[in-house]
Parts: C-alpha cells; sequence; structure tokens
C-alpha cells in the first residue's frame, strides 16, 4: 500500500468525546426600589452573562464537538485541530427612569 498502513478502518485514534457543557449562565440582581429612587431612577437591574462557561470531558482536544468537514458522511467527527468555543462575558445596566 503506497499510502501507508494507516488508510485501514481502526479505533486507533477513536476517542470518548462525552461531554456536558455550561452553554449560558445569566445572574440578574433587581436593585430595590426604595434604593433606586432614592437616586431617581424607578427601576434598576445588574445582570451579567456568560457563554461557554465550562465543559465537563475527559476528551483531549480543544472541543469535543469538533467536526472538520461538517456534515460529511466518511469524516463526520473529526477533530484536526478545530478552534475551542470561545468564552464570551457581558454585564450590563437596565435603568428606567
Amino acid at each position: 500500500n503506497p499510502h501507508g498502513t494507516n488508510v485501514n478502518a481502526n479505533t486507533r485514534f477513536l476517542y470518548d468525546a462525552s461531554f456536558l457543557r455550561i452553554r449560558n449562565l445569566s445572574l440578574g440582581y433587581n436593585v430595590p426600589a426604595s434604593l433606586s429612587r432614592k437616586a431617581g431612577i424607578e427601576n434598576a437591574r445588574i445582570f451579567a452573562v456568560v457563554q461557554n462557561l465550562y465543559t465537563f470531558t475527559k476528551y483531549t482536544g480543544y472541543n469535543p464537538e469538533g467536526n472538520f468537514q461538517g456534515n460529511s458522511a466518511t469524516n463526520n467527527g473529526a477533530d484536526e485541530g478545530s478552534y475551542p468555543l470561545a468564552r464570551n462575558f457581558s454585564v450590563g445596566l437596565n435603568l428606567s427612569f
């Protein structure tokens, strides 16, 4: 075989990609009206949002959902160094006057 010995189907590079992911986490706090009205504000809400907070897995790659060629019938689930998911942090303040 001119292509080497790793062209036949085998489980040499098969990994357990089971995972549990915290995809979205939102926390918010409504400031009591008695406090916000002292500052001339009718309603105040403080919030924080985190996307892709953590992935619980024993998978050694960046992302257990890695899929090199999209919906390819022959390479579905092949991870060839795909980028990890970005973790995003957002904080905000909603005010009503």
